[in-house]
């Protein structure tokens, strides 16, 4: 992210303290870091195990679709989004089985006061999500630091840092945290380096948190990450959150298995299409062919053997299919960054975010009973009938499964006659429920707080 460049030394310098900060921060779902030394383990087997994992999930998440949804907001000192850049895009396959990246809408921008780069593009793209591979490996400095349980699982943790810069290279500098049974990566924590300076131009960028779900009872793969920083330019200092969801992971392609005896012999192997070709006497009637018309003979075949198919019949429509459980320090923060949006999505008049993010049968229930469905709500917000929200505070994050409840205060403030607003201290509870691996709103009440 980029801003005018005027007092390169005095920027240089707040950032090298922010990455000192970032060696003393833990976050709030970490226990107690134990820094003993691994029994039965050496550090260089731990390093060389997780990056033989790594490879492995490396190829393995190129034969997945999934989603990427970013969002970058920077944050006034009042506590609001002033400025907001949106990317969603599909990760999957073309007819000839090419890995491809499609775009599900055209990004949205309204960022004022920072520029989105091509650095910044990467960094959201690929380390983010970031992999360390046996191949990456030389190319850091890597130091056990102990273990410590992050959602739930217990880790081996330790800090790495690029060796040396490469020109037009980027890396990731941070901590990670792998897993004890599995040797895979669950949890990163860091930025990407090196913050770029040069004579017109400073080009920044925020710490961040990714953290991993288990895909197929098989690989980590990322979920979630979250940017919560503060990037400090020569001129100005400038708030930044930037989330990034990772949604809907499926593995491209069937598989099939052979059993003989009751026994399944060999591995899966993708199923590949076939294709059937006549011989010089003529077309050959494939299995399919016979299958679908028994009583004809191959003369009864259309020209070229080609049977004329019925028409595909409708298939039900199916309800999307939600991914593994989240930890639930990862679903607390992840709604606790869900409301944040919320508000100000409201004040802001952003209706296209709240569209995405309340349910069509969304119904909200304030102090005096009365009820308000999705659409008048939107209208309002459209209209400024809806007043402002302030930033929620004291929530607590209650987590069922794909069900979850949110409990908290804010202030409102409605428009109850002509320039006249009024404010109130409100309690609310909001109902979120898990389609497709993303949180939605269905749901929220509201009572006087006290």
């Amino acid at each position: 992210m980029t801003h005018r460049l005027r007092r390169i030394v005095a920027g240089f310098i707040l950032c090298l303290m922010t990455l000192c900060a970032f060696a003393q921060r833990q976050q709030p779902d970490d226990t107690y870091l134990d820094p003993s030394v691994p029994e039965g383990i050496t550090v260089r087997e731990i390093i060389s195990r997780f990056a033989a994992k790594e490879q492995e999930y490396k190829l393995a998440r190129e034969h997945y679709t999934y989603r990427q949804s970013a969002r970058v907001q920077t944050i006034s000192e009042n506590g609001f989004a002033d400025g907001e850049y949106d990317d969603t895009f599909d990760v999957t396959f073309n007819d000839q089985g090419q890995r491809v990246v499609k775009q599900v809408s055209s990004p949205r921008n309204t960022l004022r006061r920072i520029s989105i780069t091509p650095e910044d593009i990467d960094d959201l793209r690929n380390r983010m999500p970031f992999v360390l591979t046996t191949d990456e490996i030389p190319d850091y400095n890597i130091r056990y630091r102990g273990q410590q349980d992050t959602s739930g699982t217990h880790c081996y943790v330790l800090d790495i840092s690029p060796k040396a810069m490469e020109e037009n290279r980027r890396y990731f500098e941070g901590r990670i945290w792998v897993d004890v049974n599995g040797y895979q990566i669950v949890k990163t924590s860091g930025k990407a380096v090196p913050d770029i300076y040069n004579e017109r131009n400073e080009n920044l960028f925020p710490s961040f948190t990714t953290y991993r779900e288990l895909v197929d009872d098989k690989y980590w793969f990322p979920s979630y990450t979250k940017s919560d920083d503060y990037l400090h330019f020569s001129e100005q200092t400038v708030h930044v959150i930037e989330t990034v969801n990772y949604t809907n992971y499926k593995r491209f392609g069937a598989e099939s298995r052979i059993i003989f005896d009751g026994k399944e012999v060999g591995d899966a192997v993708p199923q590949q299409p076939t294709r059937t070709q006549g011989g010089n006497n003529g077309p050959q009637q494939s299995a399919d062919q016979r299958q679908q018309y028994p009583n004809r003979s191959s003369g009864d075949l259309p020209p070229n053997g080609a049977p004329q198919r019925p028409l595909p019949q409708p298939q039900p429509r199916q309800q999307p299919v939600n991914p593994p459980s989240q930890p639930v320090q990862f679903v607390q923060q992840t709604l606790i960054s869900l409301e944040r949006e919320i508000s100000g999505a409201i004040n802001g008049k952003e209706v296209s975010i709240l569209e995405r993010i309340l349910t069509d049968d969304y119904r909200l229930i304030s102090a005096n009973g009365d009820a308000e469905d999705k659409f008048n709500l939107l209208d309002d917000v459209h209209q400024g009938r809806a007043g402002t929200f302030g930033q929620p505070e004291n929530m607590q994050v209650q987590v069922n499964g794909d069900r979850a409840t949110v409990v908290g205060e804010r202030d409102e403030s409605v428009p109850v006659g002509k320039n006249k607003m009024q404010t109130a201290r409100v309690r609310f509870t909001d109902t979120f429920i898990r389609r497709a691996g993303e949180w939605l709103l269905t749901q929220t009440r509201e009572a006087g707080a006290k």
